[in-house]
């Protein structure tokens, strides 16, 4: 079963599916919408719809389940369903939410609700198209719920809630939605529950996606069908709950068998449990690059027998036994596996207590005959997933990390004496470093009074060293110039509210972390999962490729002769050829974080660029780079898709270190070499975003004639490009 959060667009529609009897026209008055709306209003407000709940139902039945509207949206699993069972089990359910919320203004009914309203909706679709939907089908379901209403001033403000409560799904996304993929069962449902409206009040958009499955369902793991969603959603995380809540079958039956294990037996058992989550994030990871979320086991549910008995432990020692054996096992191959951050339910279920996680969300009176079961424990997931979410906003575009001094690398002032040095933060920022991540010193200090002997970090360890005393704003768009990076790759570390006060102000395109804040080394450490770090030997060079950049510049801008001269003196070697699966790593590490030379911005993964370089019809090449002062290593990806013919060039990308250099127009002689022959038409396709200008004249500028929006033409007779003549 597919389920899926979004939210779209605004607008209204017709009132199709409105039976006689709830139906009127009135006019309203202007300044009854904006009276304020007593507890006592809303109660008899909601009373009023309680009273003809089912000619409610019955309306909302011929709305939701127009034929022609299920097929025009194409909206799944509504074959066969019957207008008396989604009646009693959605319809009389949903309107009991609605009249709780109406009562009591509390969010937990309002969630509940609008995760209702989306079980019968376009799940697959884009948000736009799911928010189209909803513009058809709520003005009609609102104007039933006014029509039993008395009194024009109170429809009126009937309508004021209702615009509220709807706009989650009619009103437009603003910005890009961070999107989650969730694999698993009931215990999803109840994150994404929670997790919306919580989200949205903080300004992140979702876009929230389950494949369900559950042990209860007697089959294994989904591959083919996650693997079949992955093709078409392009999830930020992969969220995966194998255990709680009857996850996979192995697991409820570990814990249904507890009581009789032996150590030994417990222990193998464990190790096979854990061995198929390990073979399912592996087909996984060869499909996507995204962050996984890892549930370990809370015990949850509850039997019934302990639920009912709030004093009793809440869970048998043999099952706490099991369940340290599991979480231990978990811990361990997230820890191993790259790109996975541990969602804790073990230590979240302790600190709320598991009786309470159990407890139920809605109360029976309101979820009588209702399909949905859910309990508290999505709220308090929800508070983690949150922070997963903020943090990724905040650090997901990191590349350099702008690193203040005193009191954020160790505690007091180093020049008034000594201090106490944070190992831990400055080990963490090494491993950053090693990552990938370039760090920049951001000081207001003496270069003198700097104790390095006292540090874990030392002075290579930095890109550039700004310690002076200049403003921190000043400092950072210097380096910004200097690295010939964007602004937006910047994240500044420094304990002093005003420096990052300054810096939110005068260059909003750096985010900002306080060293001091509780949530600080926990977002440093989880960045390390963030597809924007890497562990492999070019991320681990980056600092050293970075400064040799920097002196690269300098001894360009010190020679006073012509540019052919300044690339002599160079001593540029250059080597093209096909990609090989041996490059993948750095192959897929450059198309996923080069932005300003990139023609098309087609994010590949691992997989799809394996699958690309084994195929007839396209040709996958790469070239690198290396000069006097050192080696850059594999620089430009270029893929090309062969048709009769003709030769697209879908997408050429080139490192930012390597502009400058005129390497893109060599590359590009030596592919239409490749890829030539009598009668070859080559395509170039230029795909403009908001930051790869500095390549949209790849094509322009070496002989290509425009031929469309994206596609640039280079006939057959047509004069090829020259290379330039300082490569060797």
């Amino acid at each position: 079963m597919y389920r899926s959060e979004g939210i779209g667009g605004l607008g209204s529609g017709g009132t199709a599916g409105v039976p006689r009897g709830l139906w009127f026209e009135a006019s309203f008055a202007d300044d009854s919408r904006n009276a304020p709306i007593s507890s006592r209003e809303r109660r008899e407000l909601a009373n009023a719809l309680g009273k003809r709940r089912h000619q409610i139902a019955q309306a909302w039945w011929r709305t939701q389940f127009d034929p022609e509207r299920l097929e025009r949206f194409q909206v799944p699993g509504t074959e066969g369903i019957e207008e008396k069972e989604i009646t009693r089990s959605v319809l009389l359910p949903a309107l009991n939410l609605l009249r709780s919320w109406l009562s009591t203004g509390e969010t937990r009914y309002s969630d509940v609700y609008l995760d209702e309203r989306l079980r019968f909706a376009p799940h697959l679709a884009s948000l736009e198209r799911r928010a189209e939907f909803f513009r058809e089908i709520l003005p009609a379901d609102e104007q039933v719920l006014l029509a039993v209403v008395q009194g024009a001033g109170q429809r009126e403000r009937l309508r004021a809630l209702l615009d509220e409560l709807h706009a989650p799904l009619r009103s437009p996304m603003t910005d890009k939605p961070f999107r989650i993929l969730a694999l698993g069962d009931c215990l999803m449902n109840e994150v994404r529950v929670a997790l919306v409206s919580r989200a949205r009040a903080q300004n992140l958009p979702l876009d929230f996606r389950q494949l369900y499955f559950s042990a209860l369902l007697g089959r294994g793991l989904p591959t083919d069908e996650a693997l079949g969603l992955l093709r078409d959603f392009r999830a930020d995380f992969i969220a995966l709950s194998f255990l709680s809540f009857k996850g996979i079958a192995p697991y409820a039956t570990l814990m249904r068998e507890a009581n009789g294990l032996s150590e030994a037996r417990l222990k193998k058992r464990v190790q096979g449990l854990v061995a198929i989550m390990r073979d399912y994030l592996a087909v996984l990871r060869d499909h996507t690059d995204a962050p996984f979320l890892i549930h370990n086991a809370s015990g949850l549910p509850l039997t019934r027998l302990r639920r009912l008995v709030p004093l009793s432990p809440a869970l048998s020692s043999s099952h706490r036994r099991a369940l340290a054996e599991v979480n231990a096992a978990v811990a361990e191959m997230v820890a191993e596996t790259p790109g996975a951050i541990l969602i804790d339910e073990a230590g979240i279920a302790r600190e709320q207590g598991l009786h309470r996680c159990d407890g139920r969300l809605i109360p029976r009176s309101v979820a009588r005959g209702a399909q949905f079961h859910t309990s508290r424990f999505g709220e308090f997931l929800a508070v983690t997933y949150l922070d997963v979410l903020s943090s990724y906003r905040e650090l997901a575009r990191c590349k350099v990390l702008a690193v203040d001094f005193d009191n954020t690398l160790w505690d007091g002032v180093m020049a008034d004496g000594p201090v106490e040095q944070r190992h831990f933060l400055q080990r963490l920022l090494l491993r950053l470093k090693d990552a990938g991540i370039l760090l920049v010193a951001l000081s207001k200090n003496d270069l003198k009074n700097i104790r390095w002997g006292e540090m874990t970090l030392q002075p290579d360890h930095f890109v550039l060293q700004k310690v002076g005393w200049n403003l921190k704003v000043q400092s950072i768009d210097q380096a910004a110039r200097e690295l010939d990076l964007g602004l937006d790759a910047f994240v500044l570390l420094d304990d002093n509210p005003a420096e990052r006060e300054l810096v939110r102000t005068q260059l909003p395109a750096v985010r900002t972390l306080d060293p001091n804040s509780p949530s600080a080394l926990r977002w440093l450490e989880r960045m390390l999962s963030f597809p924007n770090t890497r562990q492999t030997e070019e991320a681990r060079r980056r600092t050293d490729l970075y400064r040799e950049q920097a002196a690269r510049r300098a001894e360009l801008g010190q020679r006073q002769f012509d540019y052919a001269g300044m690339m002599a003196a160079l001593g540029l070697r250059a080597r093209f050829g096909r990609a090989e699966k041996g490059d993948l790593q750095r192959a897929v590490e450059l198309v996923q974080r080069t932005n300003q030379f990139n023609t098309s911005a087609i994010r590949y993964s691992r997989q799809q660029l394996a699958e690309l370089i084994g195929r007839d019809d396209c040709g996958v090449y790469q070239a690198s780079l290396s000069d006097k002062f050192g080696n850059l290593g594999m620089v430009v990806v270029a893929v090309v898709r062969r048709g009769g013919s003709e030769r697209t060039v879908e997408s050429f990308v080139m490192s930012c270190r390597a502009m400058g250099f005129e390497l893109e127009r060599l590359v590009l002689r030596r592919l239409l070499d490749a890829e030539g022959g009598p009668g070859v038409r080559f395509v170039g396709r230029y795909v403009r975003t908001d930051r790869n200008s500095p390549c949209a004249g790849l094509f322009s500028g070496n002989g290509f004639v425009r031929r469309s929006e994206t596609d640039w033409v280079l006939e057959p007779d047509a004069a090829r490009p020259e290379a330039p003549p300082w490569f060797n």
